[in-house]
């Protein structure tokens, strides 16, 4: 699945990732595999459910760096 990262917390290791579902998926830093993330990248990334959410976001990998690209016009519920 595709999204953009809406929020990344470096300090907490963890941050939200809107979706093209229109779902907000959590990141946290030990799915990363050595990405860099930050707010406004687009990602592509594997969802994945676990016993704290079903929204949770894996594999992911930084297809455009930077802020101030919309996709889809659309917003994370």
């Amino acid at each position: 699945m595709y999204g953009t990262v809406t929020k990344y917390f470096h300090d907490r290791g963890f941050g939200f990732i809107c979706g093209e579902d229109r779902n907000t998926y959590v990141i946290h830093h030990s799915k990363l595999h050595g990405e860099y993330i930050d707010k406004g990248y687009y990602v592509f990334f594997k969802p994945f459910q676990n016993d704290r959410s079903d929204f949770n976001a894996g594999n992911v990998v930084v297809i455009e760096a930077g802020e101030g690209k919309k996709r889809h016009g659309k917003t994370c519920k």
